[in-house]
């Protein structure tokens, strides 16, 4: 049996009769990620941004333009964004196998994770009181963080993940912490509760941050190992 190596440079994927399902997948993931952002950009176009119980901020975003043009400063927004730029970029060339590209893909995947868990167990609250607003919620908080991984599994290519390429993927979670915490004092408003410094602190900030970037790198480890795992069952089938 001939074993063929993988290297980063060199992406494995499924066999070929699998690459055009792959591709229509990754096109409907893409299309489910864009869906749930135009679906955003409505619903700031009508209504003010929300106020949190017990908020120590007072800022906020009316209705139209104002809070409209505010929605990619979301992490929600910007997870879902990061899925459908990699998905469609797959569904074009899916054996990519550049630096940045598996950067922004890791990136992608681990954070619309960390979007899923860290809103439906810290942040989730009353109900959408729109059907508009629950679809968004749904499509961006529960499919999209499901089937995001699920097809990462499925159809990425293999032997991608590497722990430079996982230290670039950290750099935009990290960048829009530091872009969010920067421009909050001046706005005085924060998108989320647990960003909340004015009532909490920076301190009190600081625990969760700490809590989800480690939560970022055991998924991203997690990420490694499994696309170690499969690039090996990839190169031990016969040619």
């Amino acid at each position: 049996m001939a074993l063929r190596t993988l290297t980063p440079g060199k992406a494995a994927g499924a066999p070929g009769r699998w690459t055009g399902v792959g591709r229509v997948v990754f096109a409907l993931a893409a299309l489910l990620s864009f869906t749930g952002n135009a679906l955003s950009f409505h619903i700031g176009s009508w209504k003010d941004s929300d106020l949190p119980v017990d908020a120590g901020f007072s800022g906020g975003f009316a209705g139209g333009w104002e809070h409209l043009v505010n929605q990619p400063s979301y992490f929600t927004f910007l997870s879902n964004f990061l899925v459908g730029l990699t998905s469609l970029l797959l569904a074009l060339r899916p054996h990519r196998s550049s630096t940045l590209f598996h950067a922004l893909r890791i990136a992608a995947v681990v954070c619309i994770v960390i979007t899923g868990v860290v809103f439906n167990v810290l942040l989730r609250g009353a109900p959408p009181g729109t059907p508009v607003e629950h679809l968004n919620d749904t499509i961006q908080h529960i499919i999209t963080p499901i089937l995001t991984p699920l097809v990462w599994l499925v159809f990425d290519p293999r032997g991608q993940v590497t722990w430079k390429r996982i230290g670039l993927a950290a750099i935009i979670p990290l960048a829009w912490l530091a872009f969010t915490l920067a421009r909050g004092p001046a706005l005085d408003w924060y998108p989320y509760s647990i960003l909340d410094v004015p009532r909490m602190g920076y301190d009190g900030v600081a625990l969760y941050v700490v809590a989800i970037l480690g939560f970022f790198f055991v998924l991203a480890a997690l990420m490694w190992a499994l696309d170690r795992l499969l690039a090996r069952l990839v190169s031990s089938r016969p040619r």
